[in-house]
């Protein structure tokens, strides 16, 4: 499997609406093109107005198919975008390996990612 990582530094008091827009709308469209939510932080110490979140994909051609059917979703674009444009004030994002240890864990705890269409 690999991993894509996100780290986003949010406008100030705007993290439970972001939190509520992907709650919503974000995970049911990444859920439908097979993409698993594999984890979703806020710090309690540190950089306050700020959300990680990490979306397991099978491999890279599932991540290469996967990521623009979601971003071409009519959800995404005329429900989600609009609904969060301004809350994001800085993006980070890398795509990692998995250790085979942590990816027989994830699959054994939360299912393997399915097919997807």
């Amino acid at each position: 499997m690999i991993y894509d990582m996100r780290i986003y530094d949010l406008t100030p008091g705007s993290v439970a609406a972001y939190m509520q827009a992907v709650e919503e709308i974000a995970l049911p469209v990444r859920e439908a093109q097979g993409i698993a939510l594999a984890g979703w932080y806020t710090p309690d110490v540190g950089p306050l107005n700020r959300v990680v979140h990490i979306w397991a994909y099978r491999d890279y051609a599932h991540f290469a198919k996967a990521r623009p059917a979601f971003r071409n979703d009519p959800r995404w674009t005329e429900e989600y975008l609009p609904r969060v444009k301004g809350m994001i004030v800085k993006q980070q994002s890398m795509v990692m390996n998995g250790s085979g240890f942590w990816d027989e864990r994830f699959a054994r705890a939360f299912g393997e990612i399915d097919a997807g269409p």
